[in-house]
C-alpha cells in the first residue's frame, strides 16, 4: 500500500512529468467535448447526419499554416542550436507573422520582446530554479 503513495523521479527525467500531465488532461477534455457534442446532437435529433466543421469560414490560412510550420521548425532546431536561441528565433518569427506589419518599429519591438522574454524564462527556470530545459 505504501508503494501506491510514493513516487520516484530521477532528475534527468523530471522535465517530462509536467507535459505528460498536461497531455493527459487535454486528452480527457477532448473525450469530454466529443461525448458532449454527440449527446447534444442526439437530443436535437440530428444523430443521423454528423457534419463536423473544424475551421470557421474564411479563417486566416497564412497565420494558421505559418504557425504550424514555425512550431515544427521550433522543435527541429531546438536540438542543434539550443533552447535559448531557438526560442528567440521562434518568438521573433511568430510575432512578425501575427503582427503582419514589417515596418522597422514592429521588427525592433518583436526582436526586443523575443530576446528579453526568452532570456528571462531561460534565466528564471534554467538557472535560478535549476529546471532542465529542452
Amino acid at each position: 500500500m505504501s508503494d501506491l503513495l510514493s513516487l520516484e523521479i530521477t532528475f534527468s527525467e523530471s522535465h517530462t512529468i509536467f507535459p505528460k500531465i498536461v497531455l493527459s488532461i487535454l486528452i480527457t477534455l477532448l473525450i469530454l467535448i466529443i461525448v458532449r457534442r454527440i449527446v447534444t446532437r442526439i437530443k436535437e435529433g440530428k444523430s443521423k447526419k454528423f457534419n463536423f466543421n473544424f475551421f470557421i469560414d474564411n479563417y486566416d490560412k497564412p497565420k494558421f499554416y505559418g504557425t504550424i510550420i514555425l512550431l515544427l521548425g521550433y522543435g527541429i532546431i531546438m536540438e542543434p542550436i539550443g533552447f535559448l536561441l531557438s526560442s528567440i528565433l521562434f518568438m521573433f518569427l511568430i510575432m512578425l507573422l501575427f503582427i503582419g506589419d514589417l515596418k522597422r518599429k514592429s521588427i525592433l519591438l518583436s526582436l526586443a520582446n523575443s530576446i528579453i522574454t526568452s532570456v528571462f524564462i531561460w534565466f528564471l527556470f534554467g538557472q535560478m530554479f535549476n529546471i532542465t530545459l529542452p
